[in-house]
C-alpha cells in the first residue's frame, strides 16, 4: 500500500498544476455565487431553490471533473512515456493503476468538500439557515463521479481521450436511463426480441445511478424521503461495490496491456 499511496500522491500533486481542472472547479463556484443575483432573485430566491441549484452545479462539476481527470491520468503518461519512470523502480502496474485511481478520487473528493464549504456559507449568510446536511448529496455525488472515473480509467487504456470522455458520458447517462428506458425496453411486448435481450443485459449489468441522485431530496429537506445512515450506506455499497468491479477490471487490463 505505501507504492500505491506513494503513487496517488504524486497524482494529486500533479492534478495540483491541472489548469482544466481548476477551470472546472472555478466556473461551478462563480455560478453558485452568482445564482443570488439570478432573474429569480428579483422575487426572492427560494432555499430549496438555490440548495438545489447548488447540488446541480456540484454534480456538473464533478462530472466534467471525472471524465477530464480520468481519461488522461494514464493515457498522457503512455503517450510521454514517463510511466516507466515508476514501472522501473519497482512499482507494479496494478498498484500504479490503482494508486492513480485513488489520486483521482482524492482529487474528486477534495474539491467537492471545498465546494460544499463555499454553499453552506452561501445558505448561511444568505437565509440565516446552517444545513450541513447537505453533505450527504456531495457524498453522493462523489460516490457517483468516482464510479464514472473508474469506469473511464479503464476505458482510457484503450481509446483515446476524446472517445473515453464519450463513452464515460454514455455510461453516465445510460445508468441515469436504466430505470426507466431500458426496463421499458426489455419488457416490451412490441420491441423486438434482440432488442429486449440487449436492454435487458445492460439493465442487470449497469448500476442504477438514479439512485444516487439525491440531490433534490437533501435540497427540500428530506421533507418527503429521510435519508438515514442506513439508506447512505446502502448506496454507498452499491457504488463501492460497482467501482470495485471496474478498478479491478482495469488493474487486470493494465496488468496485461502491451506498453
Amino acid at each position: 500500500m505505501k507504492r500505491v499511496l506513494t503513487v496517488a500522491g504524486g497524482y494529486l500533486r500533479e492534478v495540483a498544476h491541472h489548469k482544466a481542472f481548476y477551470g472546472v472547479a472555478a466556473a461551478a463556484v462563480i455560478l453558485t455565487l452568482a445564482l443570488p443575483f439570478l432573474s429569480a432573485a428579483e422575487v426572492g430566491i427560494q432555499l430549496d431553490l438555490f440548495r438545489e441549484a447548488s447540488l446541480g452545479l456540484g454534480s456538473i462539476m464533478a462530472f466534467l471533473s471525472a471524465l477530464l481527470l480520468a481519461s488522461t491520468a494514464l493515457r498522457g503518461e503512455i503517450a510521454r512515456r514517463t510511466i516507466y519512470n515508476s514501472l522501473t523502480k519497482g512499482v507494479r502496474r496494478w498498484e500504479y493503476y490503482l494508486g492513480k485511481f485513488l489520486g483521482i478520487a482524492a482529487a474528486l473528493l477534495f474539491s467537492l468538500f471545498l465546494f460544499f464549504l463555499v454553499v453552506l456559507v452561501m445558505v448561511l449568510a444568505r437565509f440565516r439557515v446552517f444545513h450541513p446536511g447537505m453533505a450527504k448529496a456531495f457524498f453522493a455525488i462523489w460516490l457517483e463521479a468516482s464510479l464514472l472515473a473508474s469506469v473511464c480509467l479503464w476505458v482510457s487504456l484503450y481509446f483515446q481521450s476524446f472517445i473515453s470522455v464519450l463513452l464515460g458520458a454514455l455510461f453516465y447517462v445510460v445508468g441515469h436511463v436504466k430505470g426507466h428506458m431500458l426496463y421499458k425496453a426489455m419488457t416490451s411486448s412490441d420491441a423486438n426480441p434482440w432488442a429486449r435481450f440487449v436492454a435487458g443485459l445492460f439493465y442487470f449489468i449497469l448500476p442504477n445511478l438514479e439512485r444516487l441522485n439525491i440531490n433534490e431530496t437533501v435540497a427540500h429537506g428530506e421533507r418527503a424521503f429521510p435519508l438515514g445512515a442506513g439508506k447512505l450506506a446502502l448506496l454507498a455499497g452499491m457504488a463501492l461495490a460497482f467501482t470495485a468491479i471496474f478498478v479491478v477490471l482495469g488493474m487486470v487490463s493494465f496488468d496485461s496491456k502491451d506498453l
